[in-house]
């Protein structure tokens, strides 16, 4: 099972209750399901470039704003001839890969664990599709509520709003939700 924790041990009934939580009310736990767990995010908290390669001298492939959300593909690894920890990332809007600076030499910041994580700041719905019109209500979200970004946002072309798959962290409820409405109105910001 997990073979390099032999010391591992748990308590009756915890192991039942940790694979409960981790396989969301299934009985198994798919590939797709355990690199949700797996997979860490960054959020840019100072912009930055997204270079083509590890050292800092490669040609930048874009420029990382400010609250961009970046999936982590490999690393951290360590620049040498600048000392800083660089990450391997795919930008979650356009899908951009490239090297990025964890945080300069003097300490600078630019990236964050995190991102991944929307709070509801007006009440809104959990749909089983992407498209409003052609789903079923799963349930209503109330403000406040956390949600796992699980997809990032797509645009329901037919009503013209951004919507992100996502899993609700108070009962695990999964589904599609508004980010944005066609008018600007905010539905999700970031935690």
């Amino acid at each position: 099972m997990l073979k390099d924790f032999e010391q591992l041990t748990f308590e009756d009934g915890q192991a039942d209750r940790l694979f409960e939580h981790v396989a969301v009310g299934t009985t198994e736990v798919t590939q797709e399901r355990f690199l949700e767990l797996i997979r860490l995010y960054y959020k840019c908290v100072k912009g930055t470039v997204l270079s083509e390669n590890l050292s800092i001298k490669s040609k930048t492939v874009r420029r990382l704003e400010v609250g961009e959300v970046l999936e982590a593909l490999e690393g951290p690894a360590k620049e040498e001839g600048v000392g800083v920890q660089r990450v391997k990332c795919k930008a979650v809007n356009d899908d951009a890969i490239g090297w990025v600076t964890i945080a300069g030499n003097q300490g600078t910041p630019f990236l964050e664990p995190g991102g991944n994580f929307l709070s509801c700041v007006k009440e809104t719905v959990l749909t089983d599709g992407l498209s409003v019109q052609d789903s079923k209500t799963v349930r209503k979200i109330a403000k406040g509520e956390v949600i796992e970004v699980l997809e990032f946002i797509k645009k329901d072309a037919s009503l013209d709003i951004k919507r992100i798959k996502g899993q609700a962290k108070l009962d695990g409820a999964t589904g599609w939700i508004t980010v944005s409405g066609n008018q600007g109105t905010a539905y999700l910001e970031p935690c």
